[in-house]
């Protein structure tokens, strides 16, 4: 089933949420996702044009090309729900109790029983999945790429008054008890109280909001070397395209509402951001590096179908990053805003760090890293989230394989799903 839903919402994410509110400093990179999200003084790469652009003045190699995507599965209490009322084939069998409910089988009774426990239960609790991708390249000081990154959310909003099996038939009403058996009910009670007639009627559902971001930077970085060490100094101009749309959805994820009055929306706006970054590594350790990047200083704002605006607001994060040798570095990052996001109660803000090694890399190319972070926010779920990520090939092609996983699950009635998880793929080319 959580293909199936990261399928669907991930279509809702390519058209793009009612109020923009989901952006938050993105976990993007081969290297910065298995490092525990430390890229602010760590990743000279091709990436360093959305991480921190001053890292361009770095320069381990003349050129590099990246290409890579994922996405990540966010359990804020719905998705094993979900997940479960979709193995129960919950409204499926609502329908066919609502055609004749003497055509429900012994099993057909009790997954209406359990699933409608459920359903009750998960009355505000939330799903969200963020696919992302990217095409980045450095050359020499300069910096150049297509970020898109997107965020959707769908929230149970379940009518607690709803809450019995209550179906009709040629004018009589007849409720499910939790025996399994039907005795007599009553239109008022029907109308008051089923949860077929709260599902039918648009009164218990999954409420989809998602926002999709593209960014076309053009980025330079440059080193300036001082008698105190290397103070290296960089900015971003991008081209940023926001598309925001919301619908609503069966409880289980199984289609739109039937009998909706198409209550959909989508809109397209465009604006220009600014980002700019500092990095230090002072005289007496080269091998230190101190980064802190400061994301839409000039705060873009954003168009939405109402005819209201989003301004979007600045986002800054301070990392740092030791080679302990050439080929094995530790680095860290914390961001100092926090940002909201979809799931109505939650923000971001991360702090998380990690290590990586990279044994050769002057024709074969290996790369080994691992790391652990963590959301700040009180009412964070997914407590701390491991990461760990393999790269391997020549040093002109490598693919990288890499990926989170929180330490927490949620779990309905047997059904488990992580609070958290991510996976990205990436292929590098260097030289």
């Amino acid at each position: 089933m959580q293909s199936k839903l990261t399928l669907s919402l991930s279509a809702v994410l390519l058209l793009g949420a009612s109020s923009l509110h989901a952006l938050k400093f993105e976990t993007l990179g081969y290297k910065s996702v298995a490092m525990g999200g430390a890229a602010v003084a760590s990743s000279a790469t091709s990436l360093a044009t959305y991480n921190n652009p001053a890292l361009l003045g770095k320069r381990p190699y003349a050129v590099e090309l990246s290409l890579g995507g994922g996405v990540s599965e966010y359990d804020h209490g719905a998705g094993a729900s979900i997940a479960k009322l979709d193995d129960l084939g919950y409204t499926d069998t609502i329908d066919k109790g609502s055609r004749d409910y003497l055509f429900l089988t012994a099993a057909d009774k009790q997954n209406l029983i359990d699933g409608t426990a459920v359903v009750i239960a998960m009355d505000g609790n939330a799903v969200s999945l963020a696919p992302q991708g990217y095409l980045a390249a450095k050359v020499s000081e300069f910096g150049f790429g297509v970020f898109a990154s997107s965020d959707s959310a769908a929230t149970a909003v379940v009518d607690q008054a709803h809450d019995q099996l209550i179906f009709e038939k040629d004018g009589l009403y007849f409720k499910l008890e939790n025996d399994g058996t039907f005795s007599l009910s009553n239109a008022n009670a029907y109308t008051n109280t089923s949860i077929e007639y709260a599902i039918n009627n648009n009164l218990t559902y999954l409420d989809v909001t998602g926002v999709t971001l593209g960014e076309v930077p053009v980025a330079y970085g440059h080193n300036f070397e001082t008698l105190l060490g290397n103070v290296m100094v960089g900015g971003a101009l991008k081209y940023m395209r926001a598309v925001t749309y919301t619908e609503k959805m069966k409880i289980d994820n199984s289609g739109h509402l039937s009998g909706s009055t198409g209550e959909k929306y989508d809109k397209i706006s465009a604006n220009l951001g600014v980002d700019l970054g500092l990095a230090y590594q002072p005289a007496f350790d080269y091998d230190l590096t101190v980064g802190l990047v400061a994301k839409n200083l000039n705060s873009p704002k954003f168009d939405f179908y109402d005819g209201t605006t989003y301004t979007v607001d600045p986002m800054v994060r301070a990392g740092v990053a030791y080679n302990i040798f050439d080929s094995l570095e530790i680095a860290a990052d914390i961001d100092l805003t926090s940002n909201k996001m979809l799931i109505e109660d939650l923000e971001s803000q991360m702090v998380g760090g990690g290590i990586s090694y990279e044994p050769f890399s002057n024709f074969f190319a290996l790369s080994l890293r691992a790391g652990l972070m963590k959301n700040l926010h009180e009412n964070d779920k997914a407590g701390l989230i491991y990461t760990a990520g393999l790269g391997i090939g020549v040093k002109w092609l490598q693919i990288d394989l890499s990926g989170q996983m929180s330490g927490k699950n949620n779990t309905v009635q047997g059904t488990s799903v992580p609070q958290y998880a991510k996976i990205n793929l990436a292929i590098i080319s260097r030289w």
